[in-house]
């Protein structure tokens, strides 16, 4: 593939991101404004008396039946595989500077979409100019979609600009397939954008997700479980999905991932009510178990208001404590909270661990119940009681352990922080 073919690939893929949202905009603002969109369109320049060609154009027009756009904006794309330089973005801004101070009077909006990263004095330059910046990831595999815009509930402080524009970084939160920045502000779509610099209001009403404490998630779980009729035992996942709320969720099991799918465990489309499990190579049920139990904990909570789609990874597994204060981070610690709850029901579990204490011959030490340290006697004691309850619930030891430590049943002095 030569440069050129190399560049309209590129050219098309950004393209393609925008024009979804694109279309969605224009219809939003209903039938007496436009959008036009071009790719290599030439706007004659009086000062060079000749054309200046971007790659692409959208023409935004408040009100079809006036001949004056009122904002153009300019992408210029670049699929490097090294830094885009100062000579590139000054190259740019100097079409569209040449391009301004001709006959136009509407306002210009350079943007710059790149597969790579920008060097420090590209960015520093793109950020004074009120260069709006996209960055394309080479994933197409989504870990979180926020149909929200990032600025709301604080995202936007998880999110660096000049670590993702120059050092390429990904935060940890967000796997998208692309992040957009202007203006000193985030934006989860190009539909945001439009709205933002035509003047329009978010459609956004919700100022912050709904959060439930741990007592109201074990009690939406008890309800749950009380209304599939669960007595005992094993959490009945198939039963789990009888419940009301849940029957029209289409499932697919033992999925072969494709190349940017390696690192999933499963994943939930909001929009079509379906959830993966992906076939990994070593079969774990328990983990299996788990991941069904998340994904259809964001259905039951109404994540959908929030999420477009989510995906559950490995290490995700490691901890169902909240992780920071991002929106994110509290969706995914109910989400995680639920599934324990719905698994490891919390009267079921009382009931199991005395039975088990009282076989064990143990006995009650002060406080404590199981008292877990480095030495080998009580590592032993916890790891007897540990593995008995997740056979009998037929989940992981990590999920027991987390459910012991939570009710106090357990406590590990090997953590900093419980």
């Amino acid at each position: 593939m030569n440069t050129t073919e190399k560049g309209n690939k590129f050219e098309d893929k950004v393209l393609s991101l925008l024009m979804k949202d694109i279309k969605s905009f224009s219809l939003s603002m209903g039938h007496e404004s436009h959008i036009k969109v071009f790719k290599k369109k030439k706007y004659y320049s009086r000062f060079r008396k000749g054309d200046i060609e971007f790659d692409i154009a959208i023409e935004v027009y408040r009100d079809k039946n006036i001949p004056n756009y009122s904002s153009l904006i300019l992408v210029e794309c670049k699929d490097y595989k090294t830094a885009v330089g100062v000579d590139q973005i000054n190259k740019f801004l100097q079409d569209v500077r040449d391009l301004s101070e001709g006959s136009f009077t509407h306002g210009l909006k350079p943007i710059m979409a790149v597969s790579s990263r920008l060097a420090k004095s590209a960015y520093n330059i793109a950020l004074e100019r009120n260069v709006g910046l996209i960055k394309i990831s080479d994933t197409d595999g989504l870990k979180w979609v926020l149909n929200r815009s990032f600025d709301k509930y604080g995202v936007n402080q998880a999110l660096s600009s000049k670590d993702i524009f120059i050092h390429s970084d990904q935060p940890n939160y967000y796997n998208s397939n692309w992040f957009f920045y202007s203006q000193n502000r985030w934006f989860s779509s190009f539909k945001d954008y439009l709205r933002d610099i035509t003047g329009q209001k978010d459609e956004c009403s919700k100022s912050q997700v709904v959060y439930f404490s741990k007592d109201t998630l074990e009690n939406i779980a008890k309800e749950i479980l009380t209304k599939i009729e669960y007595l005992d035992g094993v959490v009945c996942l198939s039963d789990l999905l009888s419940y009301e709320v849940l029957k029209s969720v289409k499932l697919y099991k033992d999925v072969i991932p494709s190349v940017h799918e390696k690192s999933l465990l499963g994943r939930v489309d909001f929009k079509s009510n379906e959830i993966f499990i992906y076939k990994k190579e070593i079969e774990d049920e328990k983990r299996d178990r788990f991941t069904l139990a998340h994904e259809l904990s964001h259905i039951l909570l109404g994540h959908s208001q929030y999420l477009d789609k989510d995906s559950f990874e490995e290490h995700d597994l490691a901890s169902i404590q909240v992780l920071d204060n991002s929106m994110v981070a509290k969706l995914e610690f109910q989400a995680n909270y639920l599934a324990s709850c719905l698994l490891v029901p919390s009267e079921q579990l009382a009931k199991a661990f005395l039975k088990i204490y009282s076989e064990l011959g143990l006995k009650r030490r002060g406080v404590f119940w199981i008292y877990l340290d480095n030495q080998p006697e009580n590592k032993m004691i916890a790891n007897n009681v540990v593995s008995k309850l997740a056979r009998y619930f037929d989940v992981s030891k990590s999920v027991i352990k987390i459910r012991l430590i939570g009710f106090g049943l357990l406590h590990d002095e090997r953590l900093k922080v419980i």
